[in-house]
């Protein structure tokens, strides 16, 4: 009975994790590329979803009009690109976190998984590389009006957050896999189409 009690819960945690992994970074792609895209092209140019070069690109100060249109708007830029970094991080941290607790409980279950080397790697790789980007994008989150080109920082910063975007989706798809593959080794089959997350046993 207690057996049965505790696969159960088992049961309920991977529903919950995989809902968690399923649906968390569908708030940033539109939060941020909304809050990327408020700053005035007047100001600080268009929106580009290119990776841009920031420096050497040939474009000047802002006028003396202009920039002081754009210091006007400076602190609630600098604002939501830290909100963003901030999203960022927090997903960053809750992936990891759920990959870390997914990766002791299949050693404390002491079930066997052919794949679980290549699941755990998968999920380093995303990791590694998210955490890569999301430095980039950390250190170009600090807007100036007064700096050499205001337009490419704007750019370089909506560039490297599309990057980041891609890598969180990645990283939640491979520890979304990982959570998938322990489950079956533990008898729990999960499907997760369409947006829904189901379990079951299989009959077992």
């Amino acid at each position: 009975m207690v057996k049965k009690i505790r696969h159960l819960s088992f049961i309920g945690v991977v529903a919950a994790l995989v809902f968690v992994v399923s649906s968390t970074v569908m708030g940033l792609p539109t939060q941020a590329t909304s809050h990327a895209q408020v700053t005035p092209t007047s100001e600080v140019g268009p929106a580009n979803s290119s990776m841009p070069s920031q420096a050497g690109n040939g474009q000047a100060k802002l006028a003396a009009a202009q920039l002081k249109s754009c210091q006007n708007r400076e602190a609630a830029i600098n604002t939501i690109m830290t909100r963003i970094q901030t999203r960022a991080q927090n997903q960053l941290n809750l992936f990891g976190t759920i990959a870390n607790r997914v990766e002791a409980f299949y050693t404390k279950s002491g079930k066997t998984l052919s794949n679980y080397s290549t699941l755990v790697a998968q999920v380093n790789a995303a990791q590694t590389q998210a955490q890569t980007d999301f430095s980039s994008l950390k250190s170009d989150s600090n807007f100036s009006c007064s700096s050499s080109d205001p337009k490419g920082m704007v750019l370089a910063f909506q560039g490297y957050l599309k990057l980041e975007i891609s890598d969180l989706q990645n990283f939640r798809t491979s520890v979304k896999n990982l959570i998938v593959g322990v489950a079956s080794a533990n008898g729990v089959k999960v499907s997760t189409d369409a947006g829904q997350t189901t379990t079951s046993t299989g009959g077992n």
